[in-house]
C-alpha cells in the first residue's frame, strides 16, 4: 500500500512553464538593474521573455536578459540586464557568447552605469560611445 504524503502540488505551480519558474526565482536580481535605467519595467521584461523577445539566461545566484537585433550588415546580441553574484556573471557569459556565435552574432552590445567598464574591460569589452537627448 501506497504511503499517504502531507505534500500538496500547487496546481498554478504545475501549470507554469520551466522558464517561468527559473524567472520567478531570477527576477530579483534583474529588478536591482531595472532599477537604474526607464525604458523597461519588470513587467515589460517578463512578457517580452514570454514573446521571445527577450532571452533569459538564468544561474544559480544570478542572471542575464538579452536579445537579438539584426542590422542590414550585422546580427549584434544586447545584454540588456544583468544582476546577482559578478563571479557567477563573468562565468555564464562564455556560454553566452559560444551560443551567439553559433546563430551568427558578430558583436555583443552592453550599457550600464560608468564603472562597469572597469568591471569588464578584462573580458574582452571595450568602452564605446552613445548620446541621448530626451525630447
Amino acid at each position: 500500500m501506497a504511503k499517504a504524503t502531507n505534500k500538496v502540488v500547487d496546481i498554478q505551480e504545475a501549470k507554469r512553464e520551466p522558464w517561468e519558474v527559473e524567472w520567478e526565482r531570477c527576477k530579483p536580481y534583474i529588478a536591482k538593474a531595472v532599477k537604474h535605467q526607464d525604458s523597461y519595467t519588470i513587467d515589460d521584461i517578463e512578457d517580452k521573455i514570454r514573446n521571445g523577445i527577450f532571452h533569459l539566461w538564468p544561474g544559480k545566484k544570478s542572471a542575464y536578459i538579452t536579445e537579438f537585433v539584426v542590422f542590414p550588415q550585422i546580427k549584434v546580441m544586447n545584454i540588456l540586464f544583468c544582476g546577482g553574484n559578478y563571479k557567477e556573471l563573468e562565468e555564464i557569459l562564455p556560454y553566452i557568447e559560444e551560443f551567439a556565435k553559433q546563430v551568427g552574432v558578430k558583436r555583443l552590445y552592453g550599457g550600464g552605469r560608468k564603472g562597469w567598464i572597469r568591471k569588464i574591460k578584462h573580458l574582452g569589452f571595450e568602452h564605446d560611445y552613445i548620446v541621448k537627448k530626451d525630447l
